[in-house]
């Protein structure tokens, strides 16, 4: 009975966990996708949730620079309404791309301890698209 039952119930967690379809917010290599995007005519908006108090920062490296180029990388720490900075809690990191030139590229993000030879806690790429008028489609690559 204590087979049967243990069974059952592995079997639901599994089916509930197949179920939610969407990767779920988190900053390490085995925690999901911390990745969100937007594109608007030229210009490319990622933003990446990080955690910057644990030694991790995200980076990212551009395939063909002739292509895309970065015009913002900025973190923003999580504050309380007045204004104080809460301390250790994940904040988010914005990087804009505007599109120089048509053709196809890729984006790297990396997320590591860089001062820590590199130690790395995950990756994210998004493939661009610039099309003749320059304006840009992405979509991330699984």
């Amino acid at each position: 009975m204590k087979k049967l039952l243990y069974s059952l119930v592995t079997l639901i967690m599994i089916m509930a966990a197949s179920c939610n379809s969407q990767k779920p917010l988190a900053t390490t290599v085995d925690g999901g996708n911390p990745l969100s995007f937007s594109t608007e005519g030229k210009i490319l908006t990622a933003n990446l949730v990080g955690n910057s108090t644990t030694g991790y920062t995200w980076q990212c490296e551009i395939k063909d620079d002739k292509k895309l180029t970065k015009t913002t990388d900025e973190y923003k720490v999580p504050q309380r309404e007045d204004g104080q900075v809460i301390l250790g809690k994940p904040g988010v990191h914005t990087f804009v791309f505007e599109a120089k030139s048509q053709g196809k590229t890729k984006i790297v993000f990396d997320y590591a301890q860089h001062w820590n030879k590199g130690n790395v806690g995950g990756y994210r790429t998004l493939i661009v698209n610039i099309d003749e008028q320059l304006n840009i489609s992405a979509v991330e690559e699984e």
